[in-house]
Formats: C-alpha cells, structure tokens, sequence
C-alpha cells in the first residue's frame, strides 16, 4: 500500500512539473518576467541637507520615474519615504541584463504626460506654502546596473527669488512681479528646460530670514528679462522696482533682491543652502 502512495505522489508531482513546463512553452515571456529582478531606488536632494527646508525631500513626496534603453518603462509613481522609493508598479531589469541603464526621475508627479516632455507651469499665487512648494520642479538623472539601487539625487530645476527691503524699518504687505514667464517645459532625457508663450503675473509668500530679517520668495521660470516688481506696504504706499539691467535667472540658482524705497534695484546670486540652512522659509511651513 506504502508503494502505491509513493508512485501515486510522485506522478502528481511529473503532471505539476509538466504542467509548468508547458506553461512555459506557451508563456516565456511571463517565466522571463517572473525571473526579472526588482530595481531598487534611494531618493534624496543633492547637497547639504537640515530637516525641515524646502531643499530636503519628505516622505509621502511623489516622484515620476523613467527607466530608459533597455528597460522602457515611462513615468512610473513613486513615494518616497525614509529616503527609498516605493513605485506604484514593478520596475524590473531586463532579463539578464549586463548593461548601463539611464533613469530620469522628476517631481512633483503628473499623471498624465506628453511622451517624454512635461509641461509645467509655476503657481501664479504662492502666498500659501503649499502652492510654493507645487512650483518647486526637482529633476534627477542616474546611471546604474543591475545589482545596484538607482540613488537619485534630486536637483532644483527652476529659480528662486527672494525680495527684501533695504530697510527694515518698513513693514510688506505683498510683493506682486509683472508679467513674466511662468511655464515651461522639461524634457525627462536630458533634462532641459525651454520657457513657453505663458506669462503671468506671480504673487511672492511673506518668508523670515534665518537671521530674523523678513523678505517675500517665489519660484520663478528660468527666463531673461528686467523682472519688474510692485511692492506694497502696509498702509497702502506701492513702489515700483524694475531691473535697470536686463539679467538672466539660470535653472538651480537663488537670486535675492534688495529693494530701495524710491524703487531701486540691487540683484545678486545667493545660496539656495546656505552651509546648511535655508535663508528664507515660508511661513506656514
């Protein structure tokens, strides 16, 4: 009887086997996938970080991926949390894959993209943090190969202004720009940038300085021009401030500008981290 069970198991055991192979036969391309390793990918901004900045990344933020030649997959959702990204579906290597893949990560996510470029426009109002923080288009690119996580390092696509008085002794109630360019597009391989035709008006947040000096900031599209402002002081007075130099806001950089009350314009490059510290924090953060 001892036999029979044995020659009774077994015989179950060929028919699995058969039928896997069979499936295997009919379905490689499933069994090459199921084979396929994971890709494992590390979020986090490039440069010196302290908690609590608009430099450092936070968990729950999104992030759209790219996996290039040859892995092919295009915009897949991922949350970062703890520093490691977690995608809403798999990326996998290819199956024994030994090369080099590119991938090409941006945020903030959008679900709905035109092929390999993203349209994006900066918020017209960002007097409320969130909408700052919506207008901030980070952009990562890494090499890596199988067997390693994919560390992106995120970068800051666009341009910060930071507006403060010359003196203090006068309280801001808005900082307006003029007409200017507020959208763009990125190109996900490469990373460039190229402004569009939409221009707007952008509406600065109120920021304290990290040494306890008050200012308004906003991001800005990269773009050329003179960049005229109209500040507001409690109380109603409103100065009008324009560049007497045409300049040009490059991608990644914070610009501060000193603001006189008869409207003169003083503009320089500051750091967007500055030894750790971010100068200015909207308020509400």
């Amino acid at each position: 009887m001892r036999k029979y069970i044995v020659i009774f198991t077994l015989g179950i055991l060929a028919l699995g086997v058969c039928s896997s192979c069979r499936r295997g036969r009919e379905n490689p391309e499933e069994v090459r996938y199921s084979m396929r390793e994971d890709v494992e990918f590390t979020a986090s901004a490039s440069g010196y970080v302290t908690k609590a900045t608009d430099w450092a990344l936070e968990n729950g933020d999104e992030i759209g991926i790219f996996a290039l030649d040859p892995i092919d997959a295009l915009n897949v959702k991922g949350t970062v949390n703890g520093g490691k990204v977690t995608t809403a579906t798999p990326v996998k290597w290819e199956f024994n894959q030994k090369q080099v893949s590119r991938f090409a990560a941006y945020l903030p996510y959008v679900e709905n993209l035109d092929g390999m470029s993203l349209w994006f426009n900066v918020k017209a109002d960002q007097s409320a943090y969130a909408a700052y923080e919506a207008s901030d288009l980070r952009y990562a690119v890494a090499d890596a190969r199988p067997g390693n996580p994919v560390e992106l390092k995120f970068q800051h696509a666009l341009s910060k202004l930071v507006v403060v008085m010359e003196t203090q002794d006068v309280e801001v109630q808005s900082v307006v720009t003029g007409e200017i360019v507020t959208g763009l597009t990125l190109n996900i391989v490469d990373g460039n940038i190229e402004a569009t035709d939409l221009k707007g008006a952008v509406t600065m947040g109120a920021a304290v300085e990290a040494n306890g000096g008050t200012g308004h900031t906003a991001i800005l599209v990269p773009q050329k021009g003179v960049f005229p402002l109209k500040v507001t002081l409690k109380g109603g007075t409103v100065i009008d401030a324009t560049m007497p130099t045409t300049v040009t806001l490059e991608p990644g950089i914070a610009y501060k500008a000193t603001i006189g009350l008869t409207g003169t314009f003083r503009l320089e490059v500051t750091d967007w981290a500055d030894d750790g510290q971010i100068p200015y924090i909207i308020k509400g953060q």
